[in-house]
């Protein structure tokens, strides 16, 4: 499992945030950013909490949990994890992607 230091610079890499600005959205050093990504220092709840806002993201997302409670198989867990990793771009093509496997099944069902 990632540390949360990664994943959080992971998170503002992908957002083209450099670490100072990070640090002074959330009025902290640039030494302190570093050291969370380096896993020297880890976050308190409400630097976690004032960055999950800043990314617009949930506890979760940025800490790299993923919570299948809804009775979802390993295939479907699967599923959901690489949708989650992709931009609104791989999400629209895996949407139509599924959908024509979908109608392709749903054709042939009957003539098996």
């Amino acid at each position: 499992m990632q540390t949360v230091g990664k994943r959080l610079a992971e998170i503002r890499k992908s957002n083209k945030i450099k670490q100072i600005e990070l640090a002074e959205m959330l009025n902290v050093s640039q030494q302190v950013i570093s050291n969370i990504e380096r896993g020297v220092t880890t976050p308190d709840i409400e630097q976690l909490k004032k960055i999950a806002d800043i990314y617009n993201i949930s506890l979760d997302q940025l800490v790299g949990r993923e919570f299948f409670g809804d009775g979802t198989d390993g295939v479907e867990q699967k599923i959901i994890s690489y949708i989650k990793q992709m931009d609104d771009e791989g999400k629209e093509l895996s949407l139509g992607l599924l959908s024509q496997v979908a109608q392709y099944r749903g054709n042939n069902d009957g003539n098996k």
